[in-house]
């Protein structure tokens, strides 16, 4: 029995994938990829998959991470070629390596964003440099009032002809989360005027200690 993590990305007409049907997905590739999967014991036996940080629906990633179990241990190159053979238009495997960080230490991720407009650069920073960034985030008791200041890490910003790129590290992991659109929502409210928003991809996941998730 040997675990291994792998390494993909998700994009094109994947993004439309939700977080549910990409687990399916991976478990119907696995099957047909002749790999030997390792399954629970019980009365109901199922492939050991796990995804550590699951992605928002629409949005783009090239750092996305699977684990799984196979009952043997495999050179990385052939669940590679297997793997892949066996999986659909815009999911591709691109590294498989054995375990290291753990789900627990994940606590930020980067994302590359691309909004529609032409002259965005000032805006942007009038609004990330606000003294609170407040937004609406809905509970189970419903709307709350929320300050994202803080949580809110803009790495670089590029006004292109006519679009406003941003690279932004934003808290990710059992410790909480906050969403791309979250923030875009509370930019688009500040402007106020419609933005919209070209592209989201995930970049990298990173652990506390500031390492890549690996």
């Amino acid at each position: 029995m040997k675990d291994y993590r792998v390494l993909f990305e998700k994009k094109g007409i994947s993004k439309y994938i939700s977080h549910l049907d990409l687990n399916r997905c991976m478990l119907r590739a696995i099957r047909r990829s002749g790999l030997p999967a390792w399954y629970t014991e019980g009365f109901h036996p199922h492939l050991y998959l796990m995804f550590p940080l699951a992605l928002s629906l629409g949005t783009e990633s090239i750092c996305e991470v699977m684990d799984f179990r196979l009952t043997e241990a495999l050179p990385p190159e052939e669940i590679l070629q297997k793997l892949n053979a066996a999986l659909p238009e815009g999911l591709h495997a691109f590294a498989v390596r054995e375990p290291h960080d753990q789900t627990q230490d994940i606590c930020q991720a980067e994302y590359l964003v691309r909004l529609s407009g032409s002259a965005l650069a000032d805006l942007w920073d009038a609004f990330i440099h606000q003294p609170q960034i407040l937004t609406q985030k809905r509970t189970k008791k419903g709307l709350k009032e929320m300050d994202i200041k803080s949580m809110l890490i803009c790495e670089s910003v590029i006004q292109e002809s006519q679009e406003l790129v941003l690279m932004l590290l934003l808290p990710a992991g059992n410790d909480g989360n906050l969403n791309v659109s979250v923030v875009t929502d509370a930019f688009q409210n500040f402007a106020g005027k419609p933005i919209s928003v070209n592209a989201v991809c995930r970049m990298k996941i990173f652990c506390r200690n500031q390492k890549e998730f690996l």
